[in-house]
């Protein structure tokens, strides 16, 4: 599968990005046996999901589209494609663990440069406004 993209795609990012995430969290609720299939490896499905936002996919029924026609996704489930209902009960399941992954992510984010740290105070002030079409002010009506 290697040959099918070229060495710089954001998929190999992505992939060895996710490699170094902590996904214990994900996998405590895995399906490991009992009547049925076997469930969908968990970072399989984080990936998919993390490689899918960057490229701006949020619907689940899309994800499972763009892994029968879009080669990258298809090197993300390595052809072994889930389908929407078993990507969205993972996203909806699975969310204190996406939770535990900020920190994580931000981390990395940090080592390669990529953010900067601070702290933002937000308060919850009101401040009264008028937003009628009779406030609003163009140009010609400042000065």
């Amino acid at each position: 599968m290697r040959d099918w993209l070229p060495e710089d795609h954001l998929v190999w990012l992505v992939l060895d990005v996710v490699e170094t995430l902590d996904v214990s969290a994900f996998e405590a609720s895995r399906r490991r046996g009992g009547v049925g299939a076997a469930g969908y490896d968990p970072r399989m499905l984080l990936t998919l999901l993390v490689y899918a936002y960057c490229r701006g996919v949020r619907s689940s029924r899309q994800v499972e589209r763009r892994c029968h026609t879009d080669v990258a996704f298809k090197v993300l489930c390595t052809a072994d494609i889930p389908d929407h209902a078993t990507i969205a009960r993972f996203r909806a399941g699975s969310g204190h663990a996406f939770a535990g992954l900020f920190e994580q992510v931000l981390m990395i984010a940090a080592r390669a440069g990529l953010a900067r740290f601070g702290t933002i105070a937000i308060d919850g002030t009101k401040i009264p406004a008028s937003a009628s079409i009779d406030a609003n002010r163009g140009q010609d009506g400042l000065g």
